[in-house]
């Protein structure tokens, strides 16, 4: 392992380190970035949409219940028989 070591050593110059941990920062930051932006939509997000299907849900059921009171209050049901003709 100790070869493997010295044999990248040369390689490996003060300003590649430099540029390799100035990378990996970065890559670090865009993916912190990226959890809290996914967080901070799952806090903000889901509560309002969640709301929002509740009210939507209310408001449905509301309007369902007066449509329904609509038509057995005012409208007068015919009962009818018929035939069917066939040639």
């Amino acid at each position: 392992m100790w070869t493997v070591l010295r044999d990248l050593r040369p390689m490996m110059n003060p300003s590649q380190f430099w540029s390799t941990m100035l990378k990996l920062a970065l890559l670090t930051a865009s993916v912190l970035t990226i959890l809290l932006v996914a967080f901070a939509m799952f806090l903000v997000v889901l509560p309002v949409a969640l709301l929002g299907g509740l009210a939507l849900h209310l408001y449905l059921r509301r309007k369902r219940r007066h449509m329904r009171r609509q038509a057995t209050s005012g409208r007068v049901v015919i009962d009818a028989e018929y035939t069917v003709i066939e040639k």
